[in-house]
């Protein structure tokens, strides 16, 4: 009997249960069934050809934006507001994207209170086609769980939701689209250089083409440091936008660029650029600027342009004059009260076993206990003089106590570096009559290894090789 009771229980829990999933699957297959009606009732909301676009333009209350396809080229290109430095490609990506924006969901027909989902202040996007036709979106606010927008047709009251992806692509503003690096050159299209360092001109560089070499034209002429410039080449290529401050600033002083910190010029193939840069934050290590002729202040990073305090002594090349020993044919040296003549007959394949060397017409190519050549070191002491500092606005006067005047294989064919007395400390160094604005220690030439060092180890190297040949010749 309980047997059978039990039976009878289960049956009816049986049924019980069937019922409710039939009825369960009766209720999601009609959801499942309206949504799909809806969907393809409100598939899509706008339905264009981007190829057929001209114009685009993308208005919010504070801000507008109008892209239009160049016929020529068939590019977009940005009409409103002019003189941006922009991306093209997120112009043509929103063409594409609002030429299909479809519907995920109605949410509400003939709404009446459009505030509540962000389109009583809409961004509206607006395309105008080459038959005349004009299409617009008014898009809201985020759904509360972020997943879509709200949105509408203009002129329509019904409200749908459509996905972020495609939106986010079209709701574009001004910072959005902006080229966040500035400048696109290289290291080889620079042809001038320049640095002012509140309000006082550091130096100015210009790129020698038929030389191949960087070099100073203000406030002194001479080689250029490379070491020193091409990081500051390295640090404008690099320069990237970390933030659109403001556009159109009306007080500069708080980004301190009424009297900018810096200024770097550069000339490139595409012209002239000055960049101006104010206050420091250096505990995000960045750095407010402008570019001179565009009126938006910017952020970036300070982090490449640590030669900003480098003064003109790191700056030019720090050498009297310096040569490569394969382009000079002769030195005449005076200093101390002696004169030499030194002969350099260097190999033509740069063989160095095969150069040859003379002082004062005698055989100077020996070399030293160690393999050296006291000649090369010489040689080397000559050319390694180097400044103590730039004094550009001196006027050296009197007679040099030191001469060395080079006789070259290339232009300008004749060096003649002098060093005139500026006091008992200082020589200024003057090159083939011109003031170099450079001056040097005197005590550089007694340095270990210095002129007169590697001199007196030269004259002991020939005297021995003298004595050597006079005491062969004499047995």
């Amino acid at each position: 009997m309980k047997s059978s009771l039990k039976l009878y229980k289960n049956a009816i829990i049986l049924v019980v249960v069937v019922a409710l999933l039939a009825g369960v699957y009766g209720v999601v297959s009609y959801i499942k069934s309206k949504e799909q009606t809806e969907r393809k009732t409100y598939d899509k909301l706008i339905d264009l050809s981007s190829l057929d676009m001209q114009e685009l333009t993308i208005e919010r209350e504070n801000e507008k934006l109008v892209f239009v396809r160049d016929e020529n080229d068939n590019e977009w290109k940005l009409k409103y507001p002019e003189n941006i430095k922009y991306n093209p490609s997120k112009l043509s990506s929103a063409a594409i994207n609002f030429s299909s924006v479809f519907a995920d969901k109605l949410i509400e027909e003939n709404a009446t209170d459009l505030s509540i989902y962000g389109l009583d202040k809409p961004v509206t996007v607006t395309a105008k086609m080459k038959d005349g036709r004009v299409e617009s979106l008014e898009i809201g606010n985020l759904t509360p769980t972020g997943g879509a927008y709200y949105v509408k047709k203009k002129g329509e009251n019904t409200v749908y939701i459509t996905d972020t992806f495609t939106i986010d692509k079209v709701r574009l503003t001004i910072n959005d689209i902006r080229e966040t690096t500035l400048f696109n050159v290289t290291n080889e299209d620079f042809k001038e250089l320049a640095m002012t360092r509140k309000g006082q001109l550091v130096f100015r560089a210009k790129y020698e083409d038929e030389n191949e070499k960087w070099v100073l034209t203000e406030p002194i002429r001479g080689n250029a440091n490379i070491s020193a410039i091409y990081p500051m080449l390295d640090a404008i290529i690099q320069t990237q936008i970390d933030k659109f401050v403001e556009q159109d600033p009306q007080d500069l002083n708080k980004y301190g660029l009424d009297k900018p910190s810096y200024e770097l010029e550069f000339e490139t193939v595409d012209g002239k650029t000055r960049m101006l840069l104010g206050k420091e934050d250096t505990e995000n290590s960045l750095i407010y600027m402008m570019i001179d002729g565009i009126s938006e202040v910017y952020t970036i990073s300070s982090k490449p342009f640590t030669f900003l305090d480098k003064p003109i002594e790191e700056i030019v090349e720090s050498f009297a004059y310096i040569v490569n020993i394969w382009d000079v044919e002769r030195i005449e040296v005076e200093m101390d009260g002696y004169k030499l003549d030194l002969k350099l007959e260097t190999d033509p394949d740069k063989d160095t076993d095969k150069d040859k060397f003379y002082v004062n017409g005698k055989d100077a190519s020996m070399k030293d206990e160690n393999g050296k050549q006291p000649f090369r070191a010489y040689y080397q002491a000559l050319i390694g003089v180097t400044l103590d500092k730039v004094e550009p606005d001196a006027q050296p006067v009197g007679e040099a106590e030191i001469t060395f005047t080079y006789y070259l294989k290339i232009e300008p064919k004749v060096m003649k570096v002098e060093f005139i007395p500026k006091d008992d400390r200082y020589y200024y160094v003057v090159r083939n009559g011109e003031y170099s604005g450079l001056v040097v220690d005197k005590r550089k030439f007694d340095q270990p290894e210095g002129v007169r060092e590697s001199y007196k180890k030269l004259m002991a190297a020939l005297n021995s090789a003298s004595s050597a040949e006079n005491s062969s010749s004499s047995e």
